[in-house]
C-alpha cells in the first residue's frame, strides 16, 4: 500500500520537475557540493547535467533528513522527497538512466549519524532494480572497510588516501576524496595560480588513484573560474562547486 502511494506521488510530481532537455549537456566531472542548499535542490544540478550531487543526511524520528547541521532540520526536507523520488522520476523518463543519452549520476551521501546507513539501505531496497544506473557513494559515518561486505552492493564508499584497502574492499570504493589542505599548508583563494609544488602533489594523488581504477576528488577548493580550470587541468574526476552556473560555464 505504501509503495503504491509513493509511485502515485512520483507520477504526480513528474510534470513539475525542471529539465531543459532540448539544450541538455552532460558534465560528468561537475559535482554539486552541499546541493541541498541550492534554491532548487537536485533539479538545478540535473538541468546542468552534473555527474555528481552531494547531500548530508541525519536521522530523525526514523527518517533520513537532509540538512547541513542538525539544528537546520525541517520536517519536509527528507532524503526520500528531495532526492530519491525525483531521481526515480528521471529514471522512468529516460529508460532506466538518470539522464538522456544513457548518462549516469553519482549521489554522494554524507552520513552524519552512524545509523543512517541502515535507514538508507532499507529505503533503497524496494527500488534496487530501478536504481541500477545510479551510484550511491557514502561518506562521513561509514563502516570500517572490513565491514563493507555487510552492506548491499547498491551502496559504495568514499575512500581516503590514508586508508589501506584490500583488493576486495577497494572494489567497494569507487572514489577517493582528499582535503585540499593535505596538499598545501596555505589557503588558496582561487585567484592566484597554485605553486608547482602543490600541483605536483595533486597530480601524484590523481595518478595513484587512477592506478587503482578509482576516481579522485578534492574538497575545500574555491569557487572561482581559475580554481575550476586548474582542477580540470590536473585531472580531477570531480570538481566541486556551490556556484553551479559558474562551474557549468567552465565545463561547457
Amino acid at each position: 500500500m505504501m509503495k503504491r502511494y509513493w509511485i502515485t506521488l512520483l507520477l504526480a510530481l513528474g510534470s513539475k520537475l525542471i529539465f531543459a532537455q532540448t539544450d541538455f549537456k552532460y558534465r560528468p566531472t561537475a559535482h554539486s557540493h552541499n546541493d541541498y542548499e541550492q534554491q532548487q535542490p537536485l533539479e538545478k544540478a540535473y538541468s546542468l547535467g552534473f555527474g555528481s550531487i552531494e547531500a548530508d543526511v541525519y536521522v530523525q524520528n526514523g527518517e533520513l533528513m537532509v540538512a547541513h547541521n542538525r539544528s537546520e532540520i525541517k520536517p519536509e526536507r527528507t532524503f526520500r522527497s528531495m532526492y530519491l523520488l525525483p531521481v526515480l522520476i528521471h529514471l522512468r523518463k529516460h529508460q532506466g538512466y538518470p539522464y538522456p543519452g544513457k548518462h549516469k549520476v553519482q549521489l554522494l551521501v554524507d552520513l552524519k549519524d552512524a545509523e543512517a546507513i541502515d535507514l538508507l539501505q532499507a529505503l533503497l531496497k524496494d527500488h534496487k532494480r530501478e536504481l541500477a544506473e545510479v551510484s550511491f557513494v557514502l561518506s562521513g559515518n561509514t563502516p570500517k572497510p572490513e565491514d563493507f561486505h555487510k552492506y548491499d552492493k547498491i551502496l559504495s564508499f568514499d575512500g581516503r588516501r590514508t586508508t589501506t584497502y584490500t583488493d576486495e574492499t577497494r572494489a567497494r570504493v569507487p572514489l577517493i576524496s582528499a582535503d585540499f589542505r593535505e596538499f598545501s599548508s596555505t589557503n588558496w583563494d582561487g585567484k592566484q595560480a597554485l605553486s608547482s609544488e602543490v600541483e605536483q602533489k595533486i597530480k601524484a594523488f590523481v595518478t595513484e588513484v587512477h592506478r587503482n581504477k578509482q576516481k579522485a576528488r578534492i574538497w575545500g577548493t574555491p569557487n572561482t573560474a581559475l580554481a575550476y580550470q586548474t582542477l580540470q587541468r590536473l585531472g580531477l574526476d570531480y570538481i566541486g562547486s556551490d556556484d553551479l552556473d559558474k562551474l557549468a560555464e567552465i565545463l561547457k
